[in-house]
């Protein structure tokens, strides 16, 4: 694609994608704005901080773009960005937006990766090109070599040194600037496209109901290769003009407090995560070390991305009030891949007042708006259950993608025509309206079946893990094992970081065991203590259950200790 400059910067001109000219016009837009105002920053360890002006960023993006022209050639490409936190990632998104390429962030190369991981996401997108920094190189290169050997595809070290590089895919036509993955909880994630107009329609949600705009400062620990990072931390805050701090997830995982921090002296008004960041707060961060935080600037700390027990945002919010933290800030939400962002959740209700009384897990909050675009429905017959019922979660509207990439099967029991003429996007999630709410208990393959009663995992996991404050509700799976009789099932359950459980382990799994039959009439045949970061999860950090199952059939005693 020709690409023209002027004045040191890239002229604006008509898309040739028309899919995408309006996304690539508004970051133009926003980037001119505020060329001489700070839109991101960079944070480091401790004090350090990088930051980076509208008309530094849109820099950064032209000299990717000429870098890429003399290494790859005309675009668009479709690119794999194997990047790390930071400008690796940043710049490489804006040039490819502006560009109107299209992007598929992915986690860098771990060696806890299944074989042929991204050669099948190569191949599944029609890649034309891996980005990866050159402390990756070698093994972005191993990972895309076929079974004799021959590399599928060229890689672009962001870091190093690039000369000409062959051409191995050629790039079909772009209808999409970014395609995210699954979280892969249950199996290998999917791809799904996301469209300008997706993104723009899940923005201006986020801009009408969470307040979103140009005075917002956003705190984003969460890594950029899944939606809540991508879109939630990066994009939407870009889009609406406000400005955004990007720090390392690792940095958060090691020390919760220097995600607090971060909020408290930058004074950031949105910023969240999974449940178990506010979980990891309650338990790591000291009162003492809470003395000099001011966290009255958070007016919106979003939660989601799992099971929410119905407690935590309320114990989170007394926890933090006295360092000014507003009582509705806390809240619930919930979202998806396949909606590009945000589907349901919004501030509004003081979280030590957001509970049901007959619900282990926290509500989300509906408008008019998003109640308008769900239903829950029968998984098997597709029927409408009423008010009240718990069923299979269905979506409709303009943030909902429309397909999985080279997955035809998928595709078609995922988005479903009804008699009406209308397309749903099934989400695989039992949940339940109540009123101005929405509960979310888990994901439909996560279900124990019991005496004809469906109980979510997460609720068996939050109930074990009451017996011992050592055990981490939010580091637990329970499975059933293929072929276990209806009622049994498996329990792993992790120890908390630094923490010893107070009871002896016989009798910790005993009382467990107890508890669970008692509530639930479940009987756990098996049930491990496991240490922390044992269980198997994806990159987004989802405990992956099935995965554990299979597994566990396959070798039992492939884990630690059984009782």
């Amino acid at each position: 694609m020709e690409r023209a400059t002027q004045g040191g910067r890239l002229a604006r001109r008509e898309s040739t994608h028309g899919t995408t000219v309006s996304l690539r016009q508004d970051i133009l837009d926003v980037l001119t704005a505020r060329a001489d105002t700070c839109q991101i920053s960079v944070l480091g360890r401790g004090d350090r901080a990088t930051h980076y002006t509208g008309s530094q960023l849109l820099e950064k993006a032209e000299n990717c773009l000429k870098d890429w022209a003399t290494c790859l050639g005309n675009g668009p490409q479709v690119m794999i960005a194997a990047l790390p936190f930071g400008e690796a990632f940043l710049f490489p998104l804006l040039a490819s937006l502006i560009g109107e390429g299209c992007l598929v962030p992915i986690a860098p190369p771990r060696p806890s990766d299944a074989p042929g991981r991204m050669r099948h996401i190569v191949e599944n997108c029609g890649a034309t090109v891996v980005l990866c920094t050159s402390a990756h190189q070698a093994a972005v290169t191993a990972q895309l070599c076929d079974d004799e050997g021959n590399q599928i595809c060229p890689v672009y070290v962001v870091d190093g040194p690039n000369v000409p590089l062959a051409t191995f895919n050629s790039a079909p036509k772009i209808a999409a600037p970014i395609i995210q993955h699954t979280s892969g909880s249950t199996r290998f994630p999917k791809a799904v496209p996301i469209t300008s107009q997706q993104i723009r329609a899940n923005c201006a949600m986020l801009q009408r109901l969470w307040g979103v705009n140009a005075e917002t400062v956003t705190v984003n620990w969460l890594p950029h290769y899944h939606d809540m990072g991508l879109m939630g931390g990066i994009l939407y805050t870009l889009l609406s003009g406000g400005q955004s701090l990007q720090m390392s997830p690792f940095e958060m995982i090691r020390s919760p407090l220097s995600w607090l921090k971060a909020i408290s002296t930058y004074r950031a008004t949105f910023s969240g995560g999974p449940a178990f960041a506010f979980q990891e707060c309650l338990n790591r961060v000291p009162e003492g070390a809470c003395d000099t935080l001011d966290l009255s600037s958070w007016k919106r700390a979003f939660c989601g991305a799992e099971p929410i027990p119905a407690d935590l945002l309320g114990r989170f919010s007394t926890r933090f009030a006295k360092q000014g933290l507003d009582p509705k800030a806390a809240f619930a939400c919930y979202g998806m891949a396949e909606y590009t962002l945000f589907i349901a959740g919004e501030p509004g209700i003081p979280a030590t007042e957001a509970t049901l009384s007959n619900s282990t897990v926290a509500p989300c909050l509906l408008s008019a708006e998003t109640r308008a675009n769900i239903r829950i429905c029968d998984p098997n017959s597709g029927h409408v259950l009423p008010e009240g019922a718990t069923g299979e979660l269905w979506l409709r509207g303009g943030s909902a993608a429309a397909e999985y990439i080279g997955q035809t099967k998928d595709t078609s029991q995922t988005f479903v025509q009804t008699a009406d003429g209308e397309t749903w996007l099934r989400t695989g999630d039992l949940g339940r309206v109540s009123g101005q709410f929405l509960l979310i208990s888990g994901r439909l393959k996560d279900i124990i079946i019991t005496n004809g009663q469906n109980v979510a995992a997460a609720e068996i996991e939050w109930l074990a893990a009451k017996e011992d404050t050592a055990l981490n509700p939010m580091g637990a799976a329970v499975f059933v094992p293929p072929g276990a009789p209806n009622g049994h099932a498996a329990l792993f359950i992790e120890v908390r970081q630094g923490m010893t459980p107070q009871r002896d382990h016989r009798q910790l799994v005993s009382a467990i065991r107890r508890s669970v039959t008692g509530t639930y009439s479940i009987k756990l045949d098996d049930i491990r203590i496991l240490p922390r970061g044992e269980l198997p999860r994806t990159s987004s950090g989802k405990i992956r259950r099935q995965v554990l199952a299979d597994t566990y059939v396959a070798n039992p005693n492939d884990v630690l200790r059984r009782e």
